[in-house]
């Protein structure tokens, strides 16, 4: 299993690309592989026949082999029969609940899955990666129609059950102790086991302080329906949070200690910025939703209309599963906005993305009465959070970054410095 990132821990091949059994050639793609955040298609290192080792749908460590090259395809059919060998030497025993058929020379399918029914005793047959997704969505094989060879339920048709919301049907009707019915039944695996772990991890390792505010943001609002008139014309229309990343890189360039990371026994104070963007992953429901921070790089050289356009296209490709490792690695400083989901005027106490020493989290703004140059009148205000790791940034430094980005949002001209 190829570590394709320094993050990555563990890989699932969620497709072979090629047959058992089959030759390759150097530089052909071989599998595609899945990681918590990102999928690849991973190349041939070398020529020959594959035996294949690991079914999809399986997640191993990095470095775990998952495949031999072989010099002849009747060396494919000896590989995998030791391994038979090597994996029947122990106690293990087949259930009557799941059973799985080996390797086959190339021309047949990799692997099938046959489950049985616990209530009805029905065979069901699927593959393993259609066996992982549904039980990982809570999903009852029963409901599903197979549209592959022989009836064979493939990822397709659990995608499809997914769209049209069967996985909880069953889990709606079921009951629990103390005569509670359950509406869904969630597996903490995947996306959802990654996120709960560093979420605990960043909050059992730094010191987190959260501080919030508001800035009036009624100029930036209207020098952006400037660029907004011109959308068509730039090529893009220049989204809120544009000028937010630009009004941090102002803060950054006063105070340079925000755009820092722990890297073991230092603090690493970065000259390039690479934003964070906490992006949210929308699945069918609420159930399978998820959360990712992508990477903007170098956006200290970027202005206003390219910050805007590589943000969109960055969010796109990690949403279409195409982000790549660099797109998901190298922060320095985190974005992480509510703005049109929470309600207006709400200040959050976002949690930090590890390594990075801070974090800035605005939120939904609200229309309110301020004095303003001496008289009350109705201003956009828009709630602001920064959260630091009080290990890396002291106090006083942490203040004077929040007054230099209250004071770019306020006054939008700054963002040009």
């Amino acid at each position: 299993m190829p570590k394709l990132a320094m993050a990555m821990n563990e890989g699932t091949v969620s497709e072979w690309l090629v047959k058992h059994g089959e030759k390759v050639e150097e530089g052909q793609p071989l599998a595609a592989i899945e990681t918590e955040k990102v999928a690849y298609d991973v190349e041939a290192p070398t020529s020959g026949y594959l035996c294949i080792l690991l079914e999809v749908g399986e997640a191993v460590p990095c470095d775990q082999l998952i495949a031999y090259f072989c010099e002849s395809a009747e060396e494919v059919v000896e590989m995998a029969a030791a391994a038979r060998l090597e994996d029947n030497s122990g106690t293990e025993t087949a259930t009557a609940d799941s059973v799985t058929t080996t390797p086959t020379v190339a021309g047949t399918e990799m692997s099938v899955s046959v489950a049985l029914d616990r209530t009805t005793g029905q065979r069901i047959i699927a593959s393993p990666l259609a066996k992982k997704i549904a039980r990982d969505n809570n999903l009852d094989l029963l409901l599903v129609d197979g549209t592959g060879p022989s009836g064979r339920i493939v990822k397709r048709d659990i995608v499809a059950a997914l769209e049209r919301g069967l996985q909880h049907s069953s889990a709606s009707n079921a009951m629990t102790i103390g005569g509670n019915r359950e509406l869904a039944r969630i597996p903490i695996t995947g996306i959802r086991k990654t996120i709960g772990e560093r979420m605990v991890k960043s909050l059992h390792t730094a010191a987190q302080l959260s501080s919030g505010w508001e800035s009036d943001i009624t100029d930036m609002l209207a020098a952006r329906q400037k660029f907004v008139a011109r959308a068509e014309q730039l090529g893009t229309k220049v989204s809120v949070n544009a000028f937010i990343i630009k009004a941090i890189v102002y803060a950054i360039h006063q105070v340079p200690m925000a755009n820092a990371c722990e890297e073991g026994s230092d603090i690493v104070v970065y000259e390039n910025i690479n934003m964070g963007i906490a992006i949210s992953m929308p699945g069918a429901t609420d159930y399978d939703s998820g959360l990712m921070v992508a990477v903007l790089r170098n956006v200290e050289h970027m202005g206003l209309v390219e910050i805007d356009q590589k943000m969109k296209a960055l969010i796109n490709r990690v949403r279409n599963g195409e982000g790549s490792a660099d797109d998901m690695s190298g922060s320095t400083i985190t974005l992480s906005s509510t703005a049109g989901i929470a309600p207006p005027g709400m200040t959050t106490t976002p949690i930090l993305n590890l390594p990075n020493a801070a974090l800035v989290g605005p939120s939904t703004p609200i229309e309110k009465p301020v004095v303003h140059n001496g008289e009350i009148v109705a201003r956009t205000m828009m709630p602001v959070s920064f959260t630091f790791d009080h290990r890396l940034m002291d106090g006083a430094p942490a203040a004077r970054f929040m007054a230099a980005l209250h004071e770019a949002l306020e006054n939008p001209e700054l963002m040009l410095a």
